[in-house]
């Protein structure tokens, strides 16, 4: 399966003119009849998309519990017909939209205004946009071009849950008048079979199958319990994949046959850690020939240890499902899904959106510019718009904000004003982000893929990842460039997330020349090689922790049991009487994703042309030109078969979107 070494858990963070663009954008739209339930959550004609499937019973869900009829409500019904009861043009706006951060979800919101002409105005704390896009180039020139590596976000599987990242990568005005994004995608080598295993001290290549099947990591050593023989024959990503199967078959038949079995199966044990999930409540499959008990903690920590980092399975069970399947889970055969990185770096993607939006409007941007408190503008008691603090000196009126600021910063603004209600102040102050920490090496060559062991032995390593129980983690070798022939000097040397990333932390806050000296001592003990040879071989270190970057308190979410419920049904609903909305991977049910950035600034915008009177307009244009997401608006159609369009106002009408809106 592909739930393999730390393969679950990688961030992938992952992110026109006024009027009609030049040519149509790529749409997401999924034709789906409206059906009748006695509950929301009833059978969801959701289409293969499990996050979407996930997203739309979560909201479901929630609204069942508030006590929410499925039927139209009154309160919606007036929302929907408030939207569609004013031709009152954008341009009236008495304030523009207030865009809180420049990384992948302030970017998308910009492009969806600007194709809206929607005026807006975006304020970021750094120097340069893009958030954790971030590319680091050595300032010295060997391997150039390719003397960089992608500190944040870096591959991208092109999958269905991974749809509007790959159209935004095809959009249009993103490739032409000098702009070419989508030439810059390039196949990412995910697995080398020349790349190695190395736990317990001992190092084996992960071609090497008649080797790995005589347990060459004295696993036996670590395995306390009786019957250790027994989970080691069977062995660890055979334990994962049975303790997750029963869940991602259900939610796949779900996503097929639109029912929600396997998501309330799933929804029972939500409350459970991975973790607690395998030592109280799982039962080994009789196939598997193990004790019909859970697993001892020993074994948990095996698994742990062998298929993703250290402190992953305290996550909740729903996250290590989902991810799962995200990485293309299926019972047989296992699909295989294909990667894909930019040319030049994911910086790329912010840059390339920057520079279109830039052209059109050249004073969107305000960089260097730090936000330090929110409030509602009100007239009365009526909220009328969101001021937005910077700097602690300088305040600017918006008519809508919308937030990308990441939720652990998002915290330390003065909000004491901003009318969020205490689930959401709750939901800030309960979210963890974990950490993440990428340590890049330029070397005066490509020693992995050229270079000799000590026994003789050519590495021949050509992308792909190594995976250790060291401090390193991870060893992310280049895909980029012509790594076949080792033009490409630069290793990320160790990528670590979680309670590994906390530990290499405080080397990287601390004394470098330390840093370098551990990370050298592993590669070379790694892949027998000597490590005078690499310190000669060294030209430049780049060390990055996320949990140590102030503009963004860690890489991405990182849920505990039964936290993402209620993060997600309460930050997905604006504060400030309408005027605040949120936005950022956090709040997507796909999170850690750049696609959850995109879907987040989404539903961001869509809930801006809901609210605010005198954008009926745009509304329909808002369906066609960047399209549906299902877990909140399906698509509805009317027309006499020969030309369809969406009927907007049906979708609304019918949409979890609105309900959501107007629900206490």
């Amino acid at each position: 399966m592909l739930l393999c070494a730390p393969a679950v858990f990688i961030l992938s963070l992952a992110l026109q003119g006024h009027g009609k663009p030049l040519s149509p954008p790529p749409r997401i739209i999924f034709a789906r009849s409206v059906t009748t339930a006695t509950s929301l959550l009833e059978s969801p004609s959701i289409s293969g998309d499990i996050f979407a499937l996930h997203g739309h019973n979560l909201i479901a869900n929630h609204l069942d519990e508030q006590g929410m009829p499925p039927g139209d409500l009154p309160a919606a019904q007036s929302l929907v017909l408030d939207a569609f009861a004013s031709n009152t043009s954008a341009a009236n706006l008495t304030d523009p939209v207030g865009i809180l951060g420049a990384g992948a979800s302030g970017l998308y919101t910009a492009l969806i205004l600007l194709d809206l002409g929607i005026p807006f105005k975006i304020i970021e704390a750094r120097e340069r946009v893009g958030g954790r896009l971030f590319t680091y180039t050595f300032p010295n020139s060997t391997g150039a071009p390719y003397n960089y590596f992608d500190v944040g976000a870096m591959r991208f599987p092109n999958t269905s849950s991974m749809t509007r990242a790959f159209q935004l990568f095809d959009y249009a005005p993103l490739n032409e008048n000098g702009l070419n994004l989508s030439s810059k995608l390039r196949p990412y080598i995910f697995k080398s079979e020349h790349s190695l295993l190395s736990y317990n001290d001992v190092t084996v290549a992960q071609d090497d199958v008649q080797a790995l099947a005589q347990d060459p990591f004295h696993t036996n050593a670590v395995i306390r319990d009786k019957n250790s023989s027994a989970y080691l024959s069977v062995g660890a990503d055979t334990i994962v994949n049975d303790v997750l199967k029963p869940f991602a078959i259900g939610l796949l038949s779900d996503a097929q046959n639109h029912t929600t079995t396997g998501w309330d199966h799933m929804k029972k044990y939500d409350k459970y850690s991975a973790r607690s999930y395998m030592a109280t409540e799982y039962r080994p499959s009789k196939s598997l020939g193990l004790p019909d008990k859970p697993l001892p903690l020993d074994v948990i920590a095996w698994c742990e240890t062998f298929e993703d980092s250290s402190g992953a399975y305290d996550r909740a069970l729903s996250e290590i499902v989902l991810d799962s399947i995200d990485f293309g889970w299926s019972e047989n055969p296992r699909k295989s899904a294909k990667w894909y990185l930019i040319d030049g770096g994911a910086y790329e993607i912010a840059d390339t959106m920057a520079q279109y939006i830039k052209s059109q409007q050249p004073d969107a941007f305000s960089l260097n510019t730090f936000v330090t408190a929110v409030s509602s503008d009100k007239n009365g008691t009526k909220a009328i718009g969101v001021n937005v603090t910077t700097d602690y000196n300088s305040t600017q009126r918006f008519s809508h904000v919308v937030s990308t600021i990441p939720l652990p910063v998002m915290r330390t603004l003065d909000l004491t004003d901003a009318g969020l209600s205490p689930i959401q102040l709750n939901a800030l102050r309960e979210l963890e982000y974990g950490p993440a920490v990428k340590i890049g090496m330029q070397f005066a060559s490509a020693w992995w893929t050229n270079g000799t062991t000590n026994s003789g032995r050519k590495l021949d390593i050509v992308g792909g990842q190594t995976y250790t129980d060291s401090l390193l983690r991870t060893v992310v070798y280049p895909s980029y460039g012509d790594p076949y022939s080792g033009n490409t000097t630069t290793l990320i040397a160790s990528y670590s997330w979680t309670a590994d990333a906390d530990r290499l932390a405080s080397l990287v806050a601390g004394d470098q020349s330390r840093l370098k000296a551990v990370v050298l001592r592993e590669l070379a003990r790694i892949h027998d090689v000597d490590e005078a040879f690499l310190r000669e071989q060294l030209i430049d270190t780049f060390a990055w922790s996320w949990s140590l970057d102030p503009y963004t308190g860690g890489a991405f979410a990182f849920f505990g049991p039964g936290q993402f419920e209620d993060l997600y049904t309460s930050l997905t609903k604006p504060a400030a009487g309408g005027h605040l909305h949120f936005a950022g991977e956090a709040l997507s049910t796909r999170h850690a994703w750049i696609e959850g950035s995109f879907d987040s600034a989404w539903r961001a915008v869509l809930s801006i042309l809901v609210q605010q009177k005198g954008l009926k307009h745009l509304i329909p244009k808002f369906f066609d030109n960047w399209g549906s997401n299902e877990e909140w608006v399906r698509t509805v159609k009317k027309g006499d078969g020969t030309e369809e369009k969406m009927d907007v106002e049906a979708m609304l009408r019918d949409s979890l979107f609105v309900k959501h809106l107007v629900a206490v």
